[in-house]
């Protein structure tokens, strides 16, 4: 655990707050990109840090940068000692659990 000193700015949510309030926003993005996007969208280009990008890049990049945040979340859960579940193929505890020994990757 990493040492802290002060007052956090605001009281912190639950786990289960957290999850919640990311589904609905997570649901309302998929629900506008079903809603107003097609194949020919993803070839509209916007402007996206000062650059232009075509939307199919930007939901590329978007789609990468939701599997770093999961990548982070696994390593946060395994530091408080949470149940860190399979996402490509077992975890470590799964693999512990079948009786078996995770591969050396």
């Amino acid at each position: 655990m990493l040492p802290w000193s002060g007052t956090p700015a605001r009281r912190r949510a639950s786990a289960a707050k957290i999850a919640e309030a990311y589904r609905s926003v997570a649901g309302e993005l998929l629900r506008g990109i079903e809603k107003g996007w097609d194949d020919a969208t993803l070839d509209r280009v916007d402007e996206m840090y000062g650059e232009k990008w075509a939307r199919g890049k930007s939901l590329a990049a978007l789609v990468g940068h939701e599997m770093h945040h999961r990548g982070q979340m696994t390593v946060l859960m395994r530091q408080a000692g949470a149940k860190v579940p399979g996402l490509f193929g077992p975890s470590k505890e799964e693999w512990a659990a079948y009786g078996m020994q995770a591969p050396p990757y």
